[in-house]
């Protein structure tokens, strides 16, 4: 997938907007990020999943994903969306939105 795929699937979520954190762009779900994205050339987008969920998809799919830690603590997954096949991104972009996700907007999709 590409930057474009990555973003249009992001923005697909119910209840999604992009904006600019520190430079990048990235998603949040009424107010509260779930992703962002890193420059175009390292093809890869961070996931808030929660640390149970940073480190299965880590453990599970090391040549796709790493824990990323964030001053002193594990904050997110790094994903290559390059690499990765997409059903699986699809997954886990989906997985980081319902962990910040309100419960009541959840089950909207479910």
């Amino acid at each position: 997938m590409d930057a474009a795929a990555v973003r249009a699937l992001a923005l697909g979520l119910p209840e999604v907007d992009e904006y600019e954190h520190g430079g990048l762009p990235a998603f949040r779900v009424r107010g509260t990020r779930f992703a962002t994205m890193l420059d175009a050339e390292s093809s890869t987008i961070n996931l808030m999943l929660g640390e149970a969920g940073i480190r299965e998809a880590a453990a599970a799919w090391p040549e796709h994903c790493s824990e990323r830690w964030f001053a002193g603590r594990l904050s997110s997954a790094r994903v290559a969306f390059a690499t990765i096949e997409p059903a699986l991104l699809r997954e886990l972009v989906t997985d980081a939105w319902r962990n910040r996700a309100p419960a009541a907007l959840r089950r909207t999709l479910d």
